[in-house]
């Protein structure tokens, strides 16, 4: 009793103490030097007590303005670090980056790499975490090269194992492979073979997502050395059931079956039932690939017999389904319907069991509730009884029964309710199933409708665009050497020729590379890019075409500040195709001027042209990568519509935006936006 009351003095005494300190008005002190005297004291104090809150965090404020003036940098240290605690607790990021890019001004003042690599990393974990990646590498790969210099392998590892994270989550996975590899040859180096297969089981995923199935196994076949190194015999029949379910997707049966038998002897040595099941459903799924039905089915009898005991629902639904599969294949519809319902039975299940087990959650909450409310009314009868027992015992029958009454009608609505919730949660979940498998039928026909389009506008490219154009490049040099032949207009016949001949690499260009994005994906290598010297080497490439219609190209793009963050190739792809097309569509002695402009975030550039404009009820779908048509040029330069398409396409995929603004007779302006890049 004397410690209770001795604590409760204390607390009362910090409180007392801690409210004066927080309360008292910052400015009543006169003098900065003061101020960061008192700064240290509220500081010990907040450290202490850490009862964040707005008024806090105002205060620490007015302290860093205080020892700003003072130029007290380690205690602007400290604040800075308390209110980056605070902002870590709020989940606030820009908060976080605020004051951490605070930090960062100091820590190069004190020149101090190593908090400075270590805030630098946290501000690529805030870009991170929001999903803004170029902001995460460029912080990243400042934190890499700062612990790189100091020579600290795990701040170099933490940064390896990162960029690999954001360059996954960009589905860059060459470049996430290229940081996971620099990661793993760190941990080698130290011979820490727990680090070695938490990557190379990482590796092993990110290959797998890279359909590149011997690389995940040859990473499966590594991870299953490391365990078996380190003695984790659950870890190695876990790897080597990993490349066995590789190996049968790469329909390798007979190596499948191998590693699954060594997979479940390990696992019959520790006796991992899970692993047991998992093994005797692969060696089942091989067995029905042999046409072996009774091996099979004697392999998934016995997962039952494991897996149903236990609860692993997803094994047991897999065995009845592989039986039902059995008796279909051999013409007994009736156990293959039978074993089929159980299989659809365990699926629902599984996807109810969250559900189910709030609401046993709740009904034991319940009925400890209850429990403990009777246990509180008999103390106090027992009270009452000490007192007058008759009066007492008439009490308690009156409330014994009301109790019980009020008990069992709360038993009635409650179990009422929870059957009535219970069958709303069953009805949603299947209408929501249902929505589900309409959205995915609704995609994949609108997926098919334009890989068909796809299709039907190669074609008609190969078939109709190209041959035309070298149809004509044929008839003009036919017509150059027939002897007899004597043009009118040496020049314009010359000028139609170079016209056909651009054309034809134009569109072959254009078709390769709109080819290549159909059948292998696009793959972006973001770098910092210069849109000055993209300017000025399309403007060479691109003036003998100019110089043919007499237009002037006049840039007016700046030289140092115009870079974007993006993949060179595409970007250069894009101001080409755009260039090319202000020529095609300019009359002759017009012009096309290229701009930039810049802000925070963005760099934007402009090609603006004087030429023909484009119709209004084109404008729309100008873009479409189905629905544009080709237009021919001012000189009857051929177009197939892939140019524009194109582009949209390699600017969103450089995070960037497409657009045009245009008028009949006066001609157009296309923006394109890119991020910026920053240093």
């Amino acid at each position: 009793m004397h410690n209770r009351y001795l604590l409760l003095f204390s607390f009362v005494f910090v409180f007392m103490i801690t409210k004066t300190c927080f309360c008292q008005p910052v400015s009543n002190i006169q003098d900065s030097t003061q101020m960061v005297v008192r700064a240290k004291y509220l500081l010990q104090q907040f450290k202490n007590n850490p009862n964040y809150s707005n008024d806090a965090f105002n205060k620490l404020n007015e302290m860093l303005l205080a020892c700003e003036k003072e130029n007290a940098v380690d205690l602007q240290i400290e604040i800075l670090q308390a209110q980056l605690k605070i902002a870590q607790q709020q989940a606030n990021y820009n908060l976080q980056r605020e004051k951490l890019f605070k930090l960062e001004v100091l820590f190069n003042q004190l020149k101090d790499p190593l908090n400075k690599a270590q805030v630098a990393y946290q501000i690529a974990k805030t870009y991170h975490t929001q999903g803004y990646q170029p902001g995460a590498i460029n912080y990243y790969f400042q934190s890499l090269k700062l612990f790189e210099i100091l020579g600290n392998e795990n701040g170099q590892l933490v940064c390896f194992t990162a960029l690999g994270d954001v360059y996954a989550r960009m589905k860059l996975f060459s470049k996430s492979i290229e940081y996971n590899l620099k990661g793993l040859k760190l941990v080698e180096q130290k011979k820490d073979k727990f680090a070695q297969v938490l990557i190379v089981e990482n590796l092993a995923t990110i290959y797998q997502n890279q359909r590149n199935p011997k690389k995940s196994f040859e990473c499966l076949l590594k991870t299953y050395q490391l365990y078996a190194d380190i003695g984790n015999k659950a870890g190695a029949s876990n790897a080597l059931l990993k490349m066995a379910q590789n190996a049968a997707e790469e329909k390798a049966y007979v190596q499948s079956k191998k590693l699954f038998e060594q997979s479940l002897q390990i696992a019959l040595t520790i006796h991992s039932k899970p692993l047991i099941a998992q093994n005797y459903n692969g060696l089942a799924a091989i067995a029905i690939h042999e046409k072996l039905y009774v091996d099979a089915g004697n392999f998934f009898k016995k997962t039952i017999d494991i897996a149903k005991p236990l609860g692993l629902n997803i094994q047991l639904e897999e065995a009845y389904q592989g039986l039902s599969t059995i008796y279909k294949s051999l013409n007994d519809e009736s156990k293959a319907k039978a074993f089929n319902a159980l299989s659809k039975e365990i699926s629902d299940s599984i996807y109810n069991d969250s559900i189910l087990k709030k609401a046993a959650d709740l009904q034991l909450r319940y009925e400890s509730e209850k429990k403990q409310n009777e246990i509180e009314l008999y103390k106090k009868n027992i009270l009452v009884n000490e007192l007058n027992f008759k009066k007492e015992k008439q009490l308690r029958y009156f409330f014994t029964a009301l109790s019980a009454l009020l008990i069992v009608l709360f038993g009635v609505v409650f179990l009422f309710y929870h059957q009535n919730k219970r069958s709303n949660q069953q009805l949603n979940s299947q209408n929501e199933v249902l929505i589900h498998k309409n959205k995915s039928i609704e995609k994949q026909t609108e997926q098919l409708e334009q890989l068909n389009e796809v299709k039907d506008r190669f074609y008609a490219i190969v078939s109709h665009d190209l041959r035309n154009n070298l149809s004509t490049m044929k008839l003009y040099f036919d017509l150059i050497s027939n002897p007899q032949f004597e043009p009118e207009n040496q020049t314009e016949l010359t000028r139609d020729i170079a016209f056909s001949v651009q054309n034809t690499i134009d569109l072959l260009e254009n078709l390769l590379v709109w080819a290549s994005s159909q059948l292998k994906g696009i793959t972006i290598q973001p770098s910092a890019v210069n849109l000055h010297e993209v300017c000025n080497n399309t403007i060479d490439l691109l003036q003998g075409a100019a110089s043919q219609k007499n237009i002037q190209i006049q840039p007016f793009i700046s030289a140092t500040e115009a870079i974007c963050f993006g993949d060179k190739n595409m970007i250069e792809l894009v101001m080409r195709n755009l260039i090319s097309n202000a020529i095609k569509f300019t009359p002759e002695n017009g012009h096309v001027q290229i701009k930039s402009s810049i802000d925070d975030t963005s760099v934007s550039f402009y090609v603006i042209d004087n030429g023909v404009g484009i119709d209004p009820n084109k404008i729309e779908r100008i873009f479409d990568a189905y629905k544009n048509s080709s237009t021919k040029g001012t000189g009857n330069e051929q177009g197939t519509g892939l140019g524009l398409m194109l582009c949209k396409l390699f600017v969103e995929e450089n995070s960037g935006t497409i657009a045009v603004n245009s008028q009949i007779g006066k001609g157009s302006t296309f923006t394109v936006t890119l991020p910026i890049f920053k240093i």
